[in-house]
């Protein structure tokens, strides 16, 4: 097992061990990926040969460490952007991306097959079929990533993978590796199929055969970026005159395919077959034979001239006669507009009079009970079938901000200004225990499955409590500005935390290490959401809503948007899964509360009553919801 610390002098290790015996570190990264076998260095970069310790079978991985970042909020949003890219059946799917210390570090994809290179190399030059099956499977490929604005710039036969088929000799095909280029690029929006983090078969072992890796040197390319030199990236002997000067186009990943085919064609290195001092290829000659058309066609490819090259690759397609089959695939680069489904029929049936501001609830379904707590200071009990209070504690003069019920729903949590967490037996109507610790007002507080407390705080931090003797645990720190926002994932060990300075910062509660951080929203972080597992494949989701009134759904373990969701009129408040995750409240300062479709991301209702904010929300059953706000009631919800 191989250390991850860039500084370790001596970065080997038994794979028994859990940390560097050399210097220390943690040797698994989340708590999960080890790496065993280094495989290459870049500039900057260094790859590894690595294990998902989750898995039994098809557990290889690829991990790869980046230092020295120009730019960690650049380097997260380009890991986002590639996350959308790796819903393309050629290309290697993102697991997760980590952040630790200086360093950061993608998990992707395990590709096991021959380069094209090695093709060549050990089974001769390719003929004239084998040429246009491969532009049959690599065109339409440019033509999704130019579509998307993404200029691949170092294609060649070693980027190109045959899938499925070992080397000769048992040996592990050299791999370069998908990394990402830091551009000037805004966040992207729009809808995509998520990675899955727990690496199920890969989705390229059903695909066409040949896989693209080696995105270190792409390219978004934009209208600003057109008007600017840039710097070169790429392989020089594939590399346009253009690209040489650091003007890449989407024409130049035409070129270097057209290199790529007369080096297969001839077995001969690029350098061997461009005449450098009449800047032509002298290719034909060499190579077996190949028809006028296709002759031409690589000509065309070849042209030192942008004016006499394809402009596109649809245009190479076209005269090749080859149909393109990438339309059904997600776009990363549209922001999708989603039309409303048809209004479901969502209805108010019922008002609990809570007599001042309600800032928060929580539901125990299990006894169709509902936790109430306020600008008053009072914690309400609430039985939703019969719609009176059983149970009343208040404390005047403490504003409660936050409630939570443990698993067993024996405990009752409050938190507020008085920067306290106060635990409740709430059947006894007795306070048991008072925890103190935070110097700012506490904001959020969660239970995790195993009956430990977390609570959030204006202070900055989040804290991990053990409520039976009161001890704090823990403390996470990494947030700029008041933590606002917590969720605990129901059956791993995670928890999601929303700033006030527009953070998203993901930590492993085993290790306590965060992982990693998802930008993009302008505002506070005000609520977050983990849907639980279910056959819907939402369980890699994490949803976070802001004062800038987007809700944003995005890969919890690699940051890649799925949705980024408008309507509301005001900030969000709060947010709320039904058990099955098909379903999605959100609250907001508007008064109203909103129903979506996790599947579709479609709006299904808009529910309306309240008559100031609406501070919380929290789904009772499957078609149950209820809804509190500072008009002092809380409105109970249910779906015809």
């Amino acid at each position: 097992m191989y250390c991850l610390n860039p500084r370790c002098p001596k970065p080997a290790n038994p794979q028994s061990h859990r940390f560097c015996q050399t210097c220390g570190a943690r040797l698994l990264l989340g708590d999960r990926y080890r790496a065993y076998q280094p495989l290459g260095n870049g500039e900057s970069s260094r790859t590894f040969l690595g294990l998902d310790t989750h898995q039994i079978t098809d557990n290889r991985c690829i991990i790869k460490r980046f230092q020295n970042q120009t730019g960690e909020e650049r380097f997260r949003q380009e890991t986002a952007r590639l996350d959308e890219l790796s819903s393309h059946p050629q290309i290697p799917d993102l697991y997760a991306y980590f952040e630790r210390e200086d360093a950061q570090f993608l998990v992707q994809e395990f590709v096991e097959g021959r380069s094209l290179f090695q093709e060549m190399t050990q089974d001769g030059s390719f003929d004239e079929s084998q040429i246009r099956a491969l532009l049959a499977e690599i065109l339409p490929l440019l033509q999704f990533l130019h579509d998307h604005q993404i200029i691949h710039r170092d294609i060649k036969p070693t980027n190109l993978i045959r899938k499925g088929q070992p080397p000769s000799g048992g040996q592990q095909a050299e791999l370069d590796v998908t990394s990402w280029a830091l551009t000037d690029a805004p966040e992207l929006t729009g809808w995509l199929q998520p990675s899955k983090i727990q690496n199920p078969k890969s989705k390229i072992q059903n695909s066409k055969s040949l896989v693209l890796v080696d995105f270190g040197a792409a390219k978004r390319l934009t209208q600003s970026a057109l008007a600017r030199p840039g710097t070169l990236m790429g392989s020089a002997e594939y590399a346009a005159p253009e690209q040489l000067m650091g003007q890449a186009t989407y024409a130049s990943d035409l070129y270097s395919l057209g290199v790529t085919c007369i080096q297969l064609l001839t077995g001969l290195s690029p350098f061997e077959l461009f005449d450098g001092v009449r800047g032509l290829w002298h290719w034909r000659s060499v190579a077996g034979t190949v028809s006028d058309t296709l002759a031409q066609v690589l000509d065309k490819m070849l042209a030192t001239s942008l004016g006499d090259r394809f402009s596109s690759a649809a245009a190479v397609m076209d005269v090749l006669g080859i149909r393109n089959q990438e339309s059904g695939v997600g776009s990363p680069g549209t922001r999708v507009s989603l039309k409303p489904e048809p209004e479901s029929h969502w209805r108010c049936v019922g008002t609990l009079e809570a007599g001042a501001g309600v800032n928060a609830i929580a539901p125990l379904p299990s006894r169709d009970l509902l936790f109430s707590g306020g600008n008053d200071g009072r914690l309400v009990v609430w039985d939703c079938d019969r719609g009176e209070a059983l149970w009343m504690f208040e404390e005047p003069g403490v504003v409660v901000t936050t409630v939570a019920v443990s698993p067993l729903g024996d405990t009752l949590a409050s938190g507020g200004f008085d920067r306290t967490i106060k635990l409740w037996d709430w059947q006894a109507g007795t306070r048991t225990r008072t925890l103190a610790g935070h110097t700012d007002v506490v904001t959020a507080i969660a239970f995790a499955p195993d009956s430990t407390l977390y609570s959030a705080s204006r202070d900055k931090t989040i804290r991990q409590w053990l409520p039976h003797t009161g001890e704090a645990i823990a403390t996470f720190s990494s947030h700029k500005a008041a933590v606002e926002a917590i969720a605990l994932h129901p059956q791993q060990p995670i928890l999601v935390s929303g700033g006030a300075e527009g953070a998203v910062k993901i930590w492993h509660t085993g290790t306590r290490e965060l992982l990693r951080t998802l930008s993009g929203h302008g505002a506070q972080v005000s609520a977050i959401a983990l849907p639980p597992e279910s056959a819907t494949a939402q369980s890699s989701t994490v949803l976070s809503g802001s004062w800038d009134m987007s809700l944003k759904l995005r890969n919890l373990h690699a940051g890649g948007l799925r949705y980024n969701l408008t309507g509301h009129l005001l900030p969000i408040t709060a947010l709320s899964c039904n058990p099955s995750a098909r379903l999605l409240s959100t609250a907001s300062h508007d008064t109203t509360v909103k129903i979506w479709n996790l599947e579709t991301g479609a709006l299904q209702a808009t529910l309306t009553g309240h008559t100031a904010a609406v501070e919380s929300v929290a789904f009772l059953s499957e078609k149950r919801l209820a809804s509190a706000g500072r008009d002092g009631t809380i409105r109970l919800w249910q779906v015809s």
